[in-house]
């Protein structure tokens, strides 16, 4: 008999929860690409680093709001274009 095994980031998962375990991976790797990209970004003037809130029902659907001044979501916007 063949032996099948699930593993996502060196964590078995059992089959019928891989769709879930998935998309928190893939959400994840969403979250970490935006702090690499804007980890050094801060307002010229204060100092703040911004906010980014990603919302959305799914994978398909994913939204960003960036809070901050100004200035600083021009400069979010420009580092995720």
């Amino acid at each position: 008999m063949v032996k099948v095994e699930f593993k996502l980031n060196g964590r078995s998962v059992r089959p019928n929860d891989i769709a879930n375990q998935l998309e928190k991976a893939m959400l994840k790797q969403v979250r970490d690409g935006i702090t690499k990209k804007l980890r050094t970004v801060r307002d010229p003037e204060t100092g703040e680093a911004p906010t980014v809130k990603v919302v959305g029902r799914s994978l398909d659907n994913l939204s960003f709001e960036v809070v901050g001044s100004p200035a600083l979501v021009e400069e979010v916007k420009r580092r995720l274009r």
